[in-house]
């Protein structure tokens, strides 16, 4: 449905959630002033049409495929708290601006009654957090989100960068003072993820000892593929000591991102490679 521009919601400011993408600025004032490019009620039976027309619209947004895919979950994800937990329907609007999409998802205030006959009372606390599910999980795909809470219902807004011309992926292996550098140009998304993952897969399987320094001060953005190949490639380092693995340079908005998306204390970060040697030497 196409809505009109008297009835829309307009965001207030909340904080910044930095994530896989150029870190997009706050909403562009003449963007919220047009049409929604998509202005969609929902319910519990319209989710997967909600779904469809969210990729839809990502993609012809110029979303790239993996962030098209990390928009679907994000919107299914928060509609389905709205349907839950709010009065089993809800409205999602997505703006599109020259540097990312914003996307609001309402839902319509929560039943007058709530199951044990008290009132009900919007609460935030009500949706998901717990990790893989609802918020949690909308916090580690999305590159900002927001959420506020109050008589009417709870508002989600969410912004996905819309990623400009960069340099294409890009591998570099170089062997420095016993460790090997591994520096990553461009972005590690859906089309990119497997070959960063089959390089480090080959580098432990030659070298079990491996001593890793994973220079990523060139990486132009990433996906949640992206992000689980990153996860993933820890886990083997973890699980093959004295193998170890050391991020460096990773951009100051990607850093902020898996600090509150809860994951930055899965690695070990250091600010430049010559630390991240410094820090793999000084281990045993």
């Amino acid at each position: 449905m196409t809505g009109n521009g008297d009835h829309r919601p307009r965001p207030e400011p909340g904080p910044r959630e930095p994530g896989r993408g150029p870190e997009p600025g706050p909403p562009e004032p003449a963007s919220l002033a047009d049409p929604p490019i998509l202005d969609q009620a929902f319910d519990a039976d319209s989710l997967y049409a909600l779904r469809a027309a969210v990729a839809a619209h990502a993609t012809q947004a110029g979303l790239a495929p993996g962030r098209a895919d990390d928009l679907v979950i994000a919107v299914h994800e928060l509609a389905a708290n709205a349907v839950r937990h709010g009065a089993g329907h809800g409205r999602l609007r997505i703006w599109k601006s020259d540097q990312s999409l914003l996307c609001q998802i309402s839902d319509d205030g929560v039943p007058p009654v709530a199951d044990d006959g008290r009132p009900g009372v919007p609460d935030a606390a009500q949706w998901r957090t717990e990790p893989g599910h609802g918020l949690s999980l909308v916090r580690q795909v999305a590159d900002q989100a927001s959420l506020r809470s109050g008589p009417s219902g709870t508002l989600v807004t969410i912004s996905f960068a819309l990623g400009g011309s960069g340099p294409p992926f890009r591998l570099d292996q170089r062997y420095l003072d016993g460790c090997m550098v591994l520096a990553v140009t461009g972005p590690v998304d859906l089309s990119s993820a497997r070959q960063l993952a089959d390089a480090i897969s080959a580098l432990l399987a030659s070298t079990p000892a491996l001593r890793l320094v994973l220079d990523l001060a060139g990486l132009s953005g990433w996906d949640s593929a992206g992000l689980a190949t990153l996860i993933t490639a820890q886990q083997l380092i973890s699980a093959g000591p004295p193998a170890r693995m050391v991020l460096a340079g990773l951009p100051a908005h990607f850093a902020k991102h898996l600090h509150e998306a809860g994951l930055a204390d899965r690695f070990t970060l250091a600010d430049t490679t010559t630390a991240a040697l410094a820090t793999l030497a000084s281990r045993p």
